[in-house]
């Protein structure tokens, strides 16, 4: 085949299959700078949101009604983020500090609801249900607490647990909670043997 006939050819398969290669050309550098793009502006997000987090936990720390306005506003936005997440938690303890119950629950639940992280999870849920415990809603406490948790939350879970439980009445109950919390071996409340001890069988 003489150089003629290549270059006929050639022309035959860029005819044939000249706009399929283009386009998976185009596709493939579309997909390389896009990804490049999107890290770059995932990079750009999450440090922004680090930032957001640092400030806003200091100045809750420090009382401002500004910050928690503003904190309020970035959870709502970003429910997914994982520094919007940790801003909720902030949130909740600023606001039962100052017996605003009703918006640490709805910080927490929303944790709780958008987390892909099963121990950023957990951690709102132990929380969100000593809230619900002060807020006397015993039963969906006691649901959050029961739930499947990460092993490093076991303890914690089955303590609340027995909280719950033994001021339902449910003595038995709470007493094999508060058991299952010492077996945990995890570093609980320093009450949970006295708890246990009031609950002993007579």
């Amino acid at each position: 085949m003489d150089e003629e006939q290549q270059v006929e050819r050639l022309k035959d398969f860029w005819k044939e299959h000249g706009k399929g290669i283009i386009a998976g050309l185009v596709i493939g550098f579309g997909l390389f700078y896009g990804w490049r793009y999107y890290d770059q502006h995932t990079l750009e997000t999450q440090e922004r949101a680090s930032a957001n987090y640092q400030q806003w936990t200091t100045e809750l720390s420090e009382g401002s009604e500004n910050a928690v306005l503003e904190a309020q506003e970035f959870v709502s936005e970003n429910p997914e983020n994982i520094y919007a997440q940790l801003v909720a938690l902030e949130l909740a303890k600023h606001a039962t500090q100052r017996a605003d119950l009703a918006t640490a629950v709805t910080v927490l639940q929303a944790v709780v609801d958008n987390t892909d992280d099963k121990n950023m999870s957990a951690l709102a849920s132990i929380r969100l249900a000593r809230v619900l415990i002060a807020k006397e809603q015993l039963d969906t406490a006691l649901n959050l607490v029961q739930k499947s948790l990460p092993e490093a939350f076991v303890g914690f879970a089955a303590e609340l647990e027995g909280d719950i439980l033994a001021e339902q009445g449910n003595t038995e109950e709470a007493r094999a909670a508060y058991e299952r919390a010492l077996q945990a071996g995890e570093s609980l409340t320093p009450g949970l043997q006295m708890k246990l001890n009031s609950l002993a069988k007579s």
